[in-house]
C-alpha cells in the first residue's frame, strides 16, 4: 500500500471547554495527515473563536443538524483516502493514528482506538466506567460489532460505497449503524488497543442517565419499541430488568455506591421513552416554550380534577396535548410514591423526586423546587392515587401507567429480600451521591 493520506476531523457542537486541548494534541501526532477539518454543527458558544487560532478548516452547518450529518459532512468533503475521526474531547496520544494506520489491509474497512476516562474518581465517573465502556478490552481483535464513533480511521471509498451514516439517528447509534453495513458488505474492522485516546469529558449527575438513553436511543428504536405504547410497555419491561441487572452486579462487586444510580435508571429511562412517543423528538420533553407553566398548570389541573371529579369516570384537563407530558409525568410519580415511601422513606422520595424534576423541568432549580413542595403536599395528603388507572383523560397514557408501577411495585418489593439490604443500601448510596454532586 503507498503513501496514506489521510484527513482528520473533529465534529465540535459547543466543544470550548475542550476543543483546545484535543487539536493541540492532533498536531503532535507521529503520522502526519493532509488535512484537518472541523465540522462545527450550530455552535453558540466559543468554539469557533478558539478553532480559528489553528491551522485547520472550517466547514460550518448553519444549525446542529446532529452528528450523523457531521459526519457525512465530513465524508463528502474530505480530500484524502483514509478519513479519522476524533470526538472534540478526546485527548489522543502521540503515536494515535500511527497504531491504527499499521491496520489495513485489503479486507480492513476501519481501525478503532481505545478511549480511556481521564476522570474516575466520583461516583458518576465510577458509574459510567461500569455501565458505559467504549472499548473493547486489552486485546486486539477484528471480532467487534461496531467500531466507537469517538476516535477511529476508515477508508473513504468504502464510507460512500455503504451509503455513510444514518442521519435519522442524530447524535447516537450512527457508529453501530455504519459498521454494521460495513461487516453486512464483507469488510472487517479491528480494534487496535495500542492506539488510545484520553476522554476529557465530564458527567455529572444530571447529564448521565441523559446520556446513557441517548446511546440506546437507535438500538431500540431499530427493535420497534417506539412504534407504539405497546412496544412502549415491552420497554417498560425491559428497564426494570436493566436497572435489576446493574444492582445485581454492582451489588456483587461490593459497588454499593452506584446502587442509587442503579434503581433510578428504570424510572429516567422511562420518562425520556414516554417524552420521544409524546413529543417524537429525542431532544425536546415539551413542546412549550416555558415548560414550568406547563408543568405547574398539570399539577393543578391533575389535582383540581381528581377531586371535583372524583365520583365520575372521566377526569377533565384544562392542559393541551401538546403538554400532555407534564400531566403523564406528575401522574406516575404520585402512583408510585406510596411504594417508594413504604420502603425507603420520605426523605428519599423528596432526593428521588427532586432530582426528576430539576432534570425534566427547564428552567432553574427554584422552579423544580417550587413545584417539588407542591408536589410532596399532594403525596402527604394522599397516599392512593391510584383512581387515575380507572378513570379516562384525555392526555393520560393509562396503560403504560399501569404498566410501570405494577411492574416496578412488584420488583421494588422483592428486591431487599432477593438482595438483603438492598433498599438500606440504595439509600446510603443517594445520600452519598448527592453529598457527592454538592446538590442541595
Amino acid at each position: 500500500m503507498g503513501k496514506m493520506k489521510v484527513s482528520l476531523y473533529v465534529p465540535c457542537f459547543n466543544a470550548e471547554e475542550n476543543i483546545k486541548a484535543c487539536l493541540e494534541a492532533i498536531l503532535k501526532q507521529s503520522f502526519s495527515v493532509e488535512e484537518i477539518l472541523v465540522i462545527d454543527d450550530g455552535s453558540t458558544d466559543k468554539t469557533l473563536d478558539i478553532v480559528s487560532q489553528f491551522p485547520v478548516r472550517i466547514i460550518r452547518h448553519s444549525e446542529n443538524e446532529g452528528l450523523a450529518s457531521v459526519r457525512n459532512t465530513a465524508v463528502k468533503s474530505a480530500k484524502g483516502d483514509f478519513l479519522a475521526s476524533l470526538d472534540s474531547d478526546c485527548i489522543p496520544e502521540e503515536g494515535w493514528l500511527e497504531e491504527l494506520m499499521k491496520n489495513f489491509s485489503s479486507k480492513t474497512a476501519g481501525v478503532g482506538g481505545r478511549l480511556l476516562e481521564s476522570s474516575s474518581d466520583s461516583i458518576v465517573d465510577t458509574w459510567s466506567l461500569a455501565h458505559m465502556r467504549q472499548d473493547w478490552g486489552d486485546n486486539k481483535t477484528d471480532s467487534i460489532p461496531f467500531l466507537s464513533g469517538s476516535n477511529n480511521v476508515f477508508i473513504k471509498k468504502i464510507l460512500f460505497d455503504v451509503g455513510g451514516y444514518d442521519e435519522e439517528c442524530f447524535n447516537n447509534y450512527e457508529d453501530v449503524s455504519i459498521s454494521k453495513k460495513i461487516k453486512k458488505a464483507g469488510y472487517a474492522l479491528i480494534y487496535e488497543p495500542y492506539a488510545r485516546v484520553h476522554h476529557a469529558r465530564k458527567n455529572n449527575f444530571f447529564s448521565l442517565l441523559n446520556r446513557f438513553w441517548n446511546w440506546n436511543f437507535g438500538y431500540h428504536k431499530e427493535k420497534g419499541y417506539y412504534k407504539n405504547y405497546q412496544g412502549l410497555c415491552l420497554k417498560i419491561k425491559e428497564n426494570i430488568g436493566l436497572s435489576n441487572r446493574f444492582i445485581e452486579e454492582d451489588f456483587a462487586e461490593k459497588k454499593f455506591q452506584l446502587l442509587y444510580f442503579d434503581f433510578l435508571l428504570s424510572i429516567h429511562l422511562t420518562f425520556k421513552d414516554l417524552s420521544f412517543m409524546q413529543n417524537g423528538n429525542i431532544h425536546s420533553l415539551i413542546t412549550t416554550d416555558n415548560s414550568f407553566y406547563a408543568f405547574y398548570l398539570s399539577l393543578v389541573d391533575l389535582s383540581f380534577f381528581y377531586r371535583l371529579d372524583s365520583d365520575k369516570k372521566l377526569l377533565r384537563t384544562f392542559v393541551s396535548c401538546e403538554d400532555k407530558f407534564a400531566q403523564n409525568f406528575f401522574v406516575l410519580l404520585l402512583l408510585m410514591g406510596k411504594s417508594i415511601k413504604n420502603m425507603a422513606g420520605d426523605s428519599f422520595v423528596a432526593e428521588l423526586y427532586k432530582y426528576l424534576l430539576r432534570n425534566f423541568v427547564k428552567g432553574g432549580s427554584s422552579e423544580a423546587d417550587f413545584l417539588l413542595k407542591k408536589l410532596l403536599v399532594l403525596v402527604e395528603l394522599r397516599d392512593d392515587w391510584s383512581d387515575f388507572l380507572k378513570k379516562e383523560q384525555a392526555n393520560l397514557e393509562r396503560e403504560v401507567l399501569r404498566e410501570f408501577v405494577e411492574n416496578f411495585k412488584k420488583w421494588f418489593y422483592v428486591l431487599d429480600y432477593h438482595l438483603p439490604g438492598s433498599v438500606c443500601l440504595i439509600k446510603m448510596s443517594q445520600r452519598q451521591t448527592i453529598k457527592e454532586e454538592g446538590l442541595k
